[in-house]
């Protein structure tokens, strides 16, 4: 880049063009930007931006609609944008449709981890994410649309190991995307799993998707404990949404610290 005295003004005129909810004319901005000074000139304005301000932009596009701030936005920079997120989504909208508000999420991550097709950026990307307690509760919501796909992957890595894994009975999206955490991260794959089911005890009980109030049991109390031990009750994507929305954080101002979740050591399955 032949003058970096532009940065300031150009961040300022895409922080005020996303917060006047024109986000079409951000792009282009950041459009003009990269012809003018090239795509570094770029990945700096939006390692610049405010993390809300980068989240209320690359949420207005996804696999389908992309955006060259989907392309360059640093790993750290979008883990954590990802933190404002939910921040639009109230509680009766996480009510009513929980369903909508996890294809949304699933679109705009699976949109960025797969803007390109470079291996490394993707591991970046999954590693800063996963790194945050939003970042774990977020990927938890997608794989909480296919709890039973889930188990029956998270046993085949248990029996098989992440690498040697990879066959499954289900084609659904969100499977491609557990795979690659596995590989990349095992820590982080666990952590993920823990976030889904949190009274899980390896050895000691068996996974199952789903709540007891999804399932409709009407069995004694005697009954729900016996269960209990039998099995670990997953989150359903309904909480682990209204969870992600709480952890956004209050003050839009501050940035977010990275790193909350402690290191679970040896892989939960041994």
């Amino acid at each position: 880049m032949s003058d970096k005295s532009n940065l300031p003004a150009i961040r300022q005129q895409v922080t005020e063009l996303v917060l006047a909810g024109s986000t079409k004319h951000a792009e282009e901005a950041i459009s003009v930007t990269a012809e003018k000074f090239g795509d570094l000139a770029v990945v700096e304005v939006l390692n610049t931006l405010e993390p809300h301000v980068a989240s209320l932009h690359l949420s207005a596009f996804d696999g389908g609609k992309m955006s060259l701030a989907t392309l360059l936005i640093p790993p750290k920079a979008w883990a954590e944008s990802l933190a404002y997120f939910a921040a639009t989504w109230d509680e009766d909208w996480i009510e009513d449709e929980p369903e909508v508000l996890a294809e949304s999420l699933f679109a705009h991550i699976h949109g960025v981890i797969y803007a390109s097709d470079d291996e490394e950026r993707r591991a970046e990307l999954l590693n800063e994410a996963l790194a945050t307690d939003w970042g774990t509760t977020a990927f938890a919501v997608l794989f909480s649309t296919a709890a039973e796909e889930i188990i029956e992957i998270a046993n085949d890595i248990h029996n098989l190991g992440a690498h040697r894994s990879g066959q499954t009975t289900s084609d659904h999206d969100v499977i491609p995307l557990a795979l690659e955490i596995a590989r990349t991260n095992e820590e982080a794959w666990d952590r993920v799993l823990f976030e889904i089911f949190p009274d899980w005890i390896p050895g000691e009980n068996e996974l199952h998707a789903g709540s007891d109030e999804e399932d409709g049991d009407d069995n004694d109390e005697a009954e729900d404990e016996d269960r209990e031990h039998e099995y670990a009750i997953g989150r359903t994507t309904k909480e682990l949404l209204l969870r992600l929305r709480r952890q956004v954080p209050s003050k839009a101002a501050s940035t977010p610290k990275a790193g909350g979740r402690p290191s679970l050591g040896e892989d939960i399955f041994s």
